[in-house]
């Protein structure tokens, strides 16, 4: 544990990001070092810097996908072309994502959507072509553009990013105790991700936000980490497609959850979504503060010692007595 590299992914993950971004600034131009600078870039506020940074994590295949055959799509007039955008990353990082397929489409694409099976019913009812990843060889298409990287190819800032709804759903009727509000609890992930071991959490402050007056609670996880016995509705067995999903956030008031893909669909609809964020965050997370460009309907609470949850549970209850006060 002396590399540098190692070192500064210890500072970052122990709450010193200048001193681990000052570790890798002595590594020069090592494409590890590369990569991980630029998400202090974006931390830093420079959403096209730090995304310069994290592209080099392509060829260190640690970020996105491989490329595919053709030009990836620059400043090219896109009428009557036909663009493919790859989503890329987990179910998560399509979500985020394909918000910029509606960029291209304003600019006159034919814009087909490469996602996951899962995603591709709610994307398509949004208009636009989906087809999976191993359909692409027998598409024709004139550019395209890999979703992760969509935004600085469209040559995005944080003051330009768009943190509007993109996506919609019918909600879902829901029963709930009068005069409270409907509110989703996430507590966990895909365990396949690679960071999962630092946003994990004990769930049981979240489920005893059900203690608090004025709230009718309804649980969101799915799989992983399920607890029997709950004491408020379980919702795992309605949770079986991404359309079942978005419609019942679409019919909840809040949406509290740790950094998952649900906490992604959440702010994509549109919902008042609390994410729980861990010291070293995803790099949607990676600017400072409660707020973030990409979504305007998302408030955050930060970790602030690794390992240590109590301070952003108990900021949690303090803003849910508040809100329904």
């Amino acid at each position: 544990m002396n590399h540098p590299l190692d070192m500064a992914l210890e500072a970052c993950t122990n709450g010193y990001p200048d001193v681990s971004e000052s570790l890798l600034r002595t590594l020069g131009d090592d494409p590890r070092a590369l990569f991980n600078l630029g998400w202090h870039d974006m931390r830093h506020g420079k959403l096209k810097q730090g995304f310069e940074g994290m592209n080099v994590g392509r060829f260190l295949k640690v970020f996105g996908s491989g490329p595919l055959p053709g030009p990836i799509w620059k400043d090219q007039d896109l009428k009557n072309k036909t663009l493919l955008f790859r989503c890329e990353g987990g179910l998560g990082d399509e979500i985020i994502n394909f918000r910029f397929a509606y960029d291209f489409k304003a600019k006159g694409a034919n814009v087909v959507v490469v996602c996951a099976e899962a995603l591709s019913e709610i994307f398509s009812r949004h208009g636009f072509a989906c087809v999976s990843e191993r359909a692409v060889p027998f598409i024709r298409y004139d550019f395209w553009v890999p979703a992760m990287s969509a935004a600085y190819v469209l040559g995005y800032e944080f003051d330009t990013l768009n943190g509007n709804a993109y996506l919609s759903a019918e909600p879902a009727v829901l029963a709930k105790t009068p005069d409270t509000i409907k509110v989703g609890l996430r507590w966990a992930g895909n365990p396949q991700f690679e960071h999962e071991q630092h946003r994990k959490f004990n769930p049981q402050p979240l489920i005893d936000l059900h203690k608090v007056s004025g709230t009718t609670m309804f649980s969101l996880q799915r799989d992983v980490d399920l607890i029997d016995k709950l004491p408020f509705t379980d919702l795992r067995n309605e949770l079986k497609t991404w359309e079942d999903t978005a419609s019942i956030i679409a019919g909840l008031d809040l949406v509290i959850t740790s950094c998952t893909s649900v906490a992604h669909m959440s702010a994509a609809l549109g919902k008042e979504t609390w994410v729980l964020v861990p010291i070293m965050p995803y790099y949607t997370w990676a600017v400072p503060g409660e707020k973030s460009a990409w979504y305007d309907s998302v408030r955050l609470f930060r970790q602030t010692e690794y390992g240590n949850w109590d301070k952003p549970m108990a900021d949690v209850r303090a803003a849910l007595e508040q809100k329904v006060a």
